[in-house]
């Protein structure tokens, strides 16, 4: 979800990967450290991660350091927009991601959906407990979905807002929810159904009470492991559950070290400062390989690089953004290529929707895209009756007013080379930038809440279901998810029917237009689809299990062990 998002939204930019996507945000207070759905006639299960061989016991605490540029936002779920690879390992879903983007059993051992398609039943794990030691049973879990959507747990409940009619626990494992209308990815929403506990907010009734709290236990969950310490812009320490319902981790601390550069950060691996880099920078990559102790993995990604322009009504943008000749000319004069080289080393793959290819057939292969063309960028503007009167290689609006506009971008190495391809090649059409470079918890204000840019740059993690994408779009996540500002009747009437469709084919058809149309209007111009790049010290730690994407998520890092 967002950048490095903040779902990353959260990035990233993080696919980054402390996991996909992006919100508004204001700069967290320095802590004090003390720190057709188809009928199934027998439940649901799935596969559960194979147990990992125990390992010779060794000498001491087992601990690993990850490296990354980004943790998260804050401690408080509720509000923040990053830090998802986090989250996960501290929080347990009723539904969790598996490898290979399957959903899989969580604090729901199995499920079922009736004939009507609205009546979800889930078994419930026996003998969960929260970090403080409070039973998670079936009524804990209805509480929590319960609680987030009434008090408005923006990150996470809006996904989940309006589609329950009622949610009731039957007995200590039997949780029970009934839609209004059939859902056509109940799997998806409650992998984001990241369960709390009443002793932590029960008496918390009001969103702006629970919105500024950041006590230390406002990370309590169910999950593999425990908070100990966040030091904001140094480091994260997480400890081991021992009372884990799961697969108990072989790694006993998990610490997040944040480094000031990429650079920084593959150094640190090879000097053996740190374990591993969740997110590698591509130009750390060709260096980690030839270090025979060094293992660095690359998947194709959920995610993707996206140029956003400023649509919102209300937002600071000059009128001639809003031209649709003007964003024609733009996506004409934006070179993916050399971008996929400048910044990437050729990682990454050209985009053409909001949806990327390795999502299968959600993604429409059938749009009709544009190709880096100077010549037709210069033709679309000279038609439409752009001119540069003063000589000065800036053509002006109909007003007078020049095609001048400020790219609002973070402060990371990778950003800046991005601005600078995307500039030179609009300065061939006649359109001006000017680089506005920030740090990250300013450019989420000046987005996500003021909407006071013209373009701004976003790396997106991305989720192995489309709604995602689908979602940023709609008029409902203005302010919120919505980072363009775009509104637009038709794209969420799209939308809607998107997630009630139950046939899988015609939910496809929703999606494919949706695609389309935002491809056309252009509040994006996606720009490549990324790759997920880890690294690890293999004389240290084995067992990464490649087929999650991510090797330190919560399905990889449990099967993770120490090498001797």
């Amino acid at each position: 979800m967002k950048n490095n998002l903040w779902k990353l939204l959260a990035t990233a930019i993080v696919l980054a990967l402390l996991v996909a996507g992006c919100a508004p945000a204001t700069e967290a207070p320095k802590p004090t450290i003390t720190t057709e759905p188809t009928k199934v006639s027998e439940p649901t299960k799935a596969t559960e991660p194979t147990k990992a061989p125990e390992p010779t016991k060794p000498e001491g605490p087992v601990v690993m350091r990850v490296g990354t540029t980004s943790i998260w936002d804050g401690n408080n779920l509720g509000v923040e927009v990053s830090g998802w690879l986090v989250y996960r390992l501290l929080f347990d879903s009723i539904v969790e991601f598996g490898p290979n983007a399957e959903f899989v059993p969580g604090l729901a051992e199995s499920w079922s959906v009736d004939d009507s398609g609205l009546v979800w039943t889930f078994k419930i794990r026996k003998g969960v407990t929260f970090h403080d030691g409070t039973p998670c049973k079936a009524e804990d879990i209805a509480w929590s979905l319960k609680w987030m959507e009434e008090i408005g747990f923006d990150s996470i409940a809006y996904m989940w807002k309006g589609l329950f009619k009622e949610v009731v626990a039957l007995d200590d494992t039997t949780l029970q929810i009934t839609t209004v209308s059939p859902v056509s990815y109940m799997e998806y929403v409650l992998s984001y159904s990241f369960v709390v506990p009443r002793s932590v907010w029960g008496n918390m009734t009001d969103h702006d009470t629970m919105a500024a709290y950041t006590g230390k236990d406002a990370t309590t969950g169910t999950g593999p492991f425990k908070f100990v310490e966040w030091v904001q812009g140094e480091h994260l320490i997480l400890e081991k559950n021992e009372d884990y319902w799961g697969t108990l981790p072989a790694i006993d601390q998990l610490i997040f070290q944040q480094y000031a550069t990429e650079d920084a950060m593959v150094n640190a691996l090879q000097a053996g400062e740190i374990d591993g880099i969740s997110g590698t920078p591509a130009t750390g990559v060709e260096t980690l390989r030839n270090d025979p102790n060094i293992k660095a993995v690359i998947f194709e990604g959920w995610g993707l690089d996206e140029l956003t322009i400023n649509s919102y009504s209300k937002g600071t943008q000059p009128a001639s953004l809003g031209d649709p000749v003007v964003r024609l000319a733009m996506e004409y004069a934006i070179d993916r290529e050399q971008i996929n080289t400048v910044v990437y080393l050729g990682y990454n793959k050209p985009a053409t929707t909001i949806i990327a290819p390795v999502l299968g057939d959600w993604h429409n292969d059938e749009v009709e895209t544009i190709s880096f063309d100077i010549a037709m960028a210069n033709k679309v503007l000279d038609d439409a009756g752009y001119k540069d009167s003063d000589g000065d290689g800036v053509r002006e609006w109909k007003d007078g007013t020049p095609l001048t506009y400020r790219f609002l971008i973070d402060d990371t190495a990778s950003s800046a080379r991005l601005a600078e391809v995307i500039k030179n090649g609009f300065a061939q059409a006649g359109i001006a930038i000017e680089i506005e470079t920030v740090d990250y918890n300013t450019q989420m204000t000046k987005v996500f809440t003021d909407y006071d840019f013209d373009l701004t740059r976003w790396y997106w993690g991305g989720d192995p279901d489309p709604d995602f994408f689908g979602t940023v779009f709609s008029c409902s996540q203005i302010g919120w998810w919505n980072d363009s500002g775009y509104c637009n009747e038709d794209y969420d009437a799209l939308y809607a029917a998107s997630r009630t469709a139950l046939n899988r084919d015609e939910r496809k058809g929703y999606v494919w237009q949706m695609q389309e149309k935002i491809y056309n209007d252009r509040p994006w111009i996606v720009l490549l689809y990324g790759s997920v790049i880890s690294s690890y010290r293999a004389d240290r730690f084995t067992g990464f299990d490649p087929e999650s994407r991510y090797l330190f998520g919560k399905w990889s890092i449990l099967q993770v062990t120490p090498l001797q």
